[in-house]
Parts: C-alpha cells; sequence; structure tokens
C-alpha cells in the first residue's frame, strides 16, 4: 500500500516538476535573447548585468576576451553587431542546479574590425543562476562552413 502511495504522489508531482524545468528553461532562453538585444545595441549596462565578472568569451574566430573585454569591443563599435538571429527550434537547454548549458545555432552579421560578415554559427554557453538572474559565464562559437 506504502508503495502506490509513493508511486501516486510522484505521478502527481511529475506534472509540476516538468512545467518548473520548463519555467527556468524559459529564464535561461530569455537570458540569452536579452544578451543578443544589449549586443545589437551596444548597451553597457544590461552587458554588465547579463555578463558573468569571470565571463570567457571565445568568438568564432577564435578571439578569447574576458567580461571587459568583450563589452569594450562591442560598446566602442570594434564589433558592431547588425543582427543575430537564433534558430529558437535549434536551441536545447540543459538546468542543473544553478548551471545551464544551451546549445544553439545562429544567424549573425556582424561588422568585425569594418569587415562586414553574414555567418551562421553553432553555439555552446554556460549560465550560472547567482542572485536570481542568469548570467553567462561562458560561450563557444564555431562557424558553419562557407
Amino acid at each position: 500500500m506504502r508503495r502506490l502511495v509513493l508511486l501516486a504522489l510522484i505521478f502527481s508531482l511529475a506534472p509540476m516538476l516538468s512545467a518548473q524545468t520548463g519555467k527556468v528553461e524559459q529564464q535561461v532562453l530569455q537570458a540569452e535573447k536579452d544578451r543578443f538585444a544589449a549586443m545589437i545595441k551596444g548597451d553597457r549596462p544590461a552587458l554588465e548585468k547579463l555578463l558573468a565578472d569571470d565571463l570567457t568569451y571565445t568568438h568564432s574566430s577564435a578571439l578569447f576576451e574576458s567580461k571587459e573585454q568583450f563589452i569594450k569591443s562591442v560598446t566602442s563599435g570594434n564589433i558592431d553587431y547588425v543582427s543575430i538571429v537564433p534558430s529558437e527550434s535549434d536551441w536545447k537547454v540543459r538546468v542543473n542546479g544553478n548551471v545551464a548549458i544551451v546549445n544553439g545555432v545562429a544567424a549573425v552579421n556582424v561588422i568585425d574590425t569594418g569587415k562586414d560578415l553574414k555567418i551562421k554559427i553553432r553555439y555552446t554557453t554556460i549560465h550560472t543562476n547567482r542572485g536570481g538572474s542568469w548570467q553567462l559565464q561562458a560561450w563557444q562559437a564555431t562557424r558553419f562552413p562557407a
């Protein structure tokens, strides 16, 4: 009888746990969307909030930047993100406690030190939940072949 009650309890809680997981995944993806928008606008205050202090950002060109270096590149115009269009159907989010890993694909139009580039990338991000907000801690991108 105890097993039957325990099984009933587990099955009754499963939808709530699934809904909670879905809510967290949506929060992480919203942080991704907000960061992409801040990159396009060159919005330093938003980037300061959305990027972890210990950020490691590896561009598809293999350029490696810290948080401050990345923000300076984006806000100075050295790197000008014209558009970033993620393929939402390609997003895969895995959440483990306060850490989330996102895999995705995006079409990016960027002017990088004067060169107008239109590229498609596959990327992996690591987000951490600090103080109730999801922050990007690591970015790694690879270009699709031209």
